[in-house]
């Protein structure tokens, strides 16, 4: 065990000792795509501004901090794009580093730590108090000053500079109150310099306490980040609609613009019909990355094995019409490859910018005006594109075009940005109730019980009074098949367990017939067969159907098991992890948990009543959680919502974004359009639907 509280005398007057940090009682982070790798000097969206010069991270201005005497080199590292380019433009003059480098550089860490902090305070501090008390370590594979380095799976040792150093600042955020983060004064040291200029005290932007936010994680989730929601505002506030319209005669369009024109499909667009390139990548059509190469989508998909040739050409800014295009418009290509023959694939004639039309085939009004030329009934629609082709739309100047295009890249990435950090925060406060479901569902309530060993290696000691059985004596399967159809369909997701179908925004085929699906009851154990390992399970609170490629278990003691007791312990990350160590399969997109394996499993039985009380205090201490969860996830629905309301007005000429187009930074005119926003595969039951349907 080591001490999660490092002292500045340790860091600051002699050589840090190393030490040794067991993986699951740390929080540990590699990459900056991980739920803590915000505390990482690598990630992005913690910019700072020092002598009123806007640096991209942390890392830059440390960097820049070795050379004081050289602003030309200062310059270089500050205007690399990226952490690790500005680290690397650093490496030709490390030799030319400040002489007493080695000596303070521990100084100017914390001293750029706390500018992080001060200007990036509610993310920052909000993310260093979601790991409680835990030691903090950044794992490294060479560098175990800074970081640790890997000894086992369970153990790193190194000095852990940087962990201890946040660790520190985490103690300080809980013992003062955000005033006192406001204002960064420079360090007392020789040539302090940024250009020449002595570095002043960095003014921050703190809102609130961060240690009242700790007792209630609701308390700011609901504020947007002020500068950014003042640079949308202002975006936004400067738009006006034209000054003159003429009738489109296109009932979903409306008015649009008396300069713009108008074409038929056809004109602007021709078919590609070009077969036999079986050597070109797989690529896959997603209603929120657009057209991608399979291997960049991981297992959710499933992969061509053979025919290859017979596989559609698809060269990168190509449009693809997709059998699920009527529900989510038509996708722009980002790389050549190979796609399904049922596909429809457009490339642009000159007039047709991709800028313009990415975003056009995007909008609401233009998907519902796909009902036009859907074909089929339930999994049998598809767009018929002979009949799409002969439809007109709109057709503004290219120059126009390349305006609009370039002004809602722009406010696109501003949008998935805002979404990107909420997902975090979702994440971080979803890993908060995950710990509280852990030591409830494993230790019980009284910690002074006396324990015992499990017998599980992977569950520990548990109370001496539990019982640990096989899921053997415990459930038995069941298959019982729906003779109409006509129950309610039932959706099993790794975010969300057993739902009604209803509720979930799922797009996916949907089986003409749901009759021979299987029937489940209240209490059943649902398991998405090959999802298993990513937590495709639950406990049913209500009876229906669900998938016949599911696998249902009913209890055999319904007297000893509290459904929602169960449902928090099957879903525990050691137990998610022994599913893949049971599945068996090629690749993690055919991994399968089959009822012999399930059944080996063995699940930790309290009294039913301890179950009950472990579930009723679960459900009070993540109550705060949950609502903190709700809360953000509305505010992502919100900016989605006025996301599509933006594309659709300016696509049809109802906001003339031209003067702000214009206006953007000049940066942004450069950048290729980034992916959407992360966010979860909401359903892990989408794909298996999509093989059976």
């Amino acid at each position: 065990m080591v001490s999660s509280v490092s002292t500045k005398d340790q860091l600051m007057h002699r050589i840090p000792e190393v030490r040794t940090y067991v993986r699951g009682d740390s929080v540990v982070f590699c990459k900056t795509t991980e739920a803590y790798g915000g505390l990482s000097n690598m990630a992005a969206g913690f910019p700072v501004c020092v002598n009123g010069v806007r640096i991209r991270t942390s890392e830059a201005l440390y960097q820049a901090c070795r050379f004081p005497h050289m602003p030309d080199v200062q310059r270089l590292i500050i205007d690399e794009a990226s952490p690790m380019t500005a680290k690397m433009r650093s490496k030709p003059y490390r030799k030319d580093s400040r002489a007493d480098w080695e000596r303070v550089r521990v100084k100017v860490m914390r001293w750029c730590l706390r500018v992080k902090l001060s200007q990036n305070w509610n993310d920052f501090s909000r993310l260093l108090l979601a790991t409680g008390d835990r030691a903090i370590v950044e794992e490294s594979r060479k560098d175990d000053f800074w970081g640790a380095k890997v000894v086992d799976t369970d153990t790193l040792t190194g000095m852990n500079v940087l962990g201890r150093l946040l660790m520190e600042l985490r103690e300080e955020i809980k013992q003062r109150a955000s005033e006192h983060f406001s204002r960064v004064e420079p360090l007392a040291l020789p040539n302090f310099l940024l250009f020449q200029q002595a570095i002043a005290a960095v003014e921050g932007y703190p809102t609130r306490s961060a240690v009242a936010s700790k007792s209630s994680p609701t308390s700011d989730l609901s504020v947007l980040d002020k500068r950014a929601k003042e640079g949308r505002s202002a975006l936004i506030e400067a738009l006006r609609p034209y000054s003159e319209y003429q009738e489109s005669g296109l009932p979903w369009v409306g008015r649009m613009p008396i300069h713009w024109q108008q074409r038929r499909m056809k004109v602007l667009f021709r078919e590609r019909v070009a077969k036999g390139f079986p050597g070109e990548p797989l690529l896959a059509a997603t209603q929120t990355k657009g057209v991608i190469r399979k291997e960049e989508y991981g297992s959710r998909t499933v992969t061509a094995q053979k025919d290859l040739h017979l596989l559609k050409l698809v060269e990168a800014g190509d449009f693809v019409i997709s059998l699920r295009s009527f529900e989510g418009g038509i996708e722009v290509a980002h790389s050549r490859g190979i796609i399904s023959p049922a596909y429809t694939i457009l490339e642009a004639r000159p007039e047709a910018q991709r800028g313009f039309y990415s975003h056009f085939f995007k909008s609401p009004d233009f998907i519902r005006s796909l009902a036009l030329f859907v074909t089929g009934i339930r999994e049998g629609q598809n767009i018929d594109y002979e009949r799409m082709s002969r439809a007109y739309i709109p057709l503004p100047s290219t120059t126009e075009q390349e305006s609009i295009g370039r002004f809602l890249d722009f406010a696109n990435r501003q949008m998935d940005q805002f979404i990107r950090a909420k997902n975090r925060v979702i994440k971080l406060l979803s890993e908060q109730k995950q710990v509280i479901i852990n030591r409830a569902v494993t230790r019980g309530l009284d910690a002074s019980v006396s324990l015992k060993p499990s017998g599980v290696p992977w569950v520990g000691e548990i109370p001496a009074h539990w019982e640990v059985l096989r899921a053997k004596y415990l459930f038995r399967e069941v298959d019982e098949r729906s003779a109409t159809g006509n129950e309610e369909l039932l959706s099993v997701s790794h975010i969300t367990g057993v739902t009604p179908r209803s509720e979930k925004n799922i797009t996916m085929f949907k089986a003409s017939s749901y009759v021979g699906h299987k029937l489940c009851r209240f209490g059943d154990l649902v398991i998405n067969t090959m999802w298993a390992w990513m937590a495709a399970l639950g406990v049913s609170t209500r009876a229906g159907i669900v998938s016949p490629a599911y696998a249902v278990y009913r209890p055999k003691y319904p007297d000893r098991l509290v459904g929602a007791y169960l449902d928090g312990l099957l879903r525990t990350t050691a137990y998610v992890a022994n599913y893949m160590c049971r599945s068996t399969g090629i690749q993690s997109s055919r991994l399968r948990l089959y009822p012999e394996e399930f059944f080996n499993v063995r699940i930790v039985v309290p009294p039913a009543s301890e179950q009950r009380e472990i579930v009723a205090q679960i459900k009070r201490e993540t109550a705060d959680l949950d609502t903190a969860i709700l809360r953000t996830e509305r505010e992502i629905e919100l900016i989605r919502e006025y996301r599509k309301r933006l594309i659709g007005d300016v696509v049809t000429g109802k906001l003339d974004v031209r003067e702000a187009a214009g206006n953007l930074p000049v940066e942004s005119r450069d950048l290729a359009t980034p992916g959407p926003e992360e966010e979860p595969l909401e359903e892990a039951e989408m794909i298996e639907d999509e093989q059976i349907a």
